[in-house]
């Protein structure tokens, strides 16, 4: 096990606030790269997480189990646009570089997976990110995510338009890939942990 994930705490807001105005990290982990956010906007924005308010979406601290350093940070946001709940969209990043490369995103997703499916119960996952975002398109298709839509030309940075991907995992493929034999698949232990 090399990552665990835990609750966002508030001290926690001072790191994510250093990783979500750096552009080389947000490039990966959100549509427009090119944005910045004061302190308090991070802030108002993770206040219903903070006081356990807010049952549509969970915010996660990504540590390093070795060290207990928070490397990145993942989300669970639950659609309760229909009266069923159904689908959850995962996201995760990864905010220290020297993080990258080394299989914290793939645990980090999986556990974000077991999550979704396991304890929540729900039927389908969805991963949202820009066409270009080659790293984040491997990993979802790496965990058995397939390409569903692709809305063109729909967000703007870097001076143009880029296509945004939407892929999806149901709950059958996903359990039929964590039931698959050992040899062909990757070993992983899931679990969150609090603080």
């Amino acid at each position: 096990m090399l990552v665990v994930l835990r609750a966002l705490e508030r001290e926690d807001l001072i790191t994510l606030h250093k990783w979500q105005n750096d552009e080389e990290i947000m490039r990966l982990a959100r549509s427009f790269p090119d944005h910045v956010i004061s302190k308090e906007a991070l802030e108002t924005e993770f206040a219903r997480e903070l006081k356990g308010d807010d049952t549509g979406r969970r915010a996660y601290i990504i540590e390093e189990k070795s060290s207990n350093k928070p490397i990145g940070w993942a989300t669970i946001r639950i659609h309760q646009f229909q009266r069923r709940v159904t689908t959850a969209d995962v996201g995760l990043a990864l905010g220290e570089t020297t993080a990258w490369g080394k299989g914290y995103g793939t645990e980090t997703a999986n556990l974000l997976l077991d999550e979704v499916f396991r304890q929540l119960n729900l039927h389908r996952a969805e991963w949202w990110t820009y066409a270009e975002n080659n790293v984040s398109v491997q990993l979802a298709k790496k965990l058995g995510f397939k390409e569903e839509a692709r809305l063109r030309d729909a967000v703007f940075f870097d001076n143009r338009y880029h296509d945004l991907v939407v892929l999806g995992l149901l709950r059958q493929e996903f359990e039929s890939i964590r039931t698959a034999p050992e040899t062909s698949r990757d070993k992983t232990v899931s679990y969150l942990q609090s603080p």
